[in-house]
């Protein structure tokens, strides 16, 4: 299923972020002081964007990989907390549509006939990274996230702030520990750590925010068990609903030497009241399995 591959991957990629059409502009840097993880916590709540609908008129997206690359085009619309719909073309032909649920992913592919319907497993398992619809909300707000699906990451226990590269930066405790492993060079005490820190893998997340707007500015998350990274970085920032947003953002997905990458830019942005909506699979169209 190559051209399903290649087609689904930035689709659910881009339902990640949203912003503007407005004139972007970079976030300017301020002198900073340390603050507590709460503290930081409660700045980028208050700045994440509050929406029930967003609706995108035109999202530009660069995909390459060591196979294959290409280019399209993606409109998108979005009710809070029930489905995503990202519809796809190339050069103005239609070319498929995907459908986020809370429990869900149909995909329809207008090219070869045929539609998916899964959980968030085959898209998880192609990107090396544990993703859902929650999770992408959260990106789409501009809120911080746990990326462990873990009692004590979602509430923040686990995790720590400090500031670098004069931003405010917030990360899983258990990634300080590794790193003063790491420099101490003792390779067999870094796998007895792992093995203690979590029985099945290693995820270190770290956030980088904006000092001033307390903008997600960068985002990695590394599986240090499994040799798997996601690198997200946003610039060209916008106003919407008086919060920064990104008008550009630039992914990278690697496991050892095999680098996947995604370059977005992204224009007209409404958050206008949208019916209801959903993605109807044609009478002659194969359901194809992809687990």
């Amino acid at each position: 299923m190559p051209a399903l591959k290649k087609l689904t991957i930035p689709i659910f990629l881009i339902v990640f972020w949203l912003t503007a059409c407005k004139p972007a502009r970079e976030l300017t840097s301020v002198n900073i002081k340390p603050i507590g993880a709460a503290k930081l916590l409660k700045n980028v709540e208050n700045n994440k964007l509050d929406y029930d609908y967003f609706s995108v008129s035109r999202i530009s997206c660069q995909y390459s990989s060591p196979q294959s690359g290409a280019s399209f085009r993606i409109n998108l619309k979005a009710i809070r907390d029930k489905k995503i719909l990202a519809s796809i073309t190339k050069l103005n032909i239609p070319v498929g549509r995907v459908l986020l649920t809370p429990d869900s992913v149909l995909y329809v592919n207008f090219i070869d006939k045929n539609y998916f319907i899964d959980d968030y497993s085959y898209l998880s398992s192609y990107l090396n990274i544990d993703l859902d619809f929650g999770t992408i909300q959260s990106i789409l707000s501009n809120s911080a996230f746990s990326y462990r699906n873990d009692e004590k990451d979602r509430d923040y226990k686990t995790f720590s702030s400090s500031v670098q590269d004069e931003m405010y930066v917030l990360e899983s405790e258990k990634e300080r520990k590794v790193l003063r492993l790491e420099s101490k060079n003792n390779p067999a005490k870094i796998d007895r750590r792992l093995k203690k820190l979590d029985d099945t893998a290693l995820i270190l997340q770290k956030m980088f925010f904006n000092p001033e707007s307390f903008a997600l500015v960068k985002l990695i998350i590394e599986d240090k068990t499994n040799n798997r990274r996601m690198d997200m970085n946003f610039s060209e920032f916008s106003k919407v609903q008086e919060k920064d947003y990104p008008g550009a953002i630039d992914m990278n997905f690697s496991t050892g030497e095999e680098i996947i990458g995604l370059k977005v830019k992204m224009n007209g942005i409404s958050t206008e009241k949208i019916e209801d909506f959903g993605l109807e699979i044609p009478e002659k169209y194969q359901q194809i399995k992809v687990n």
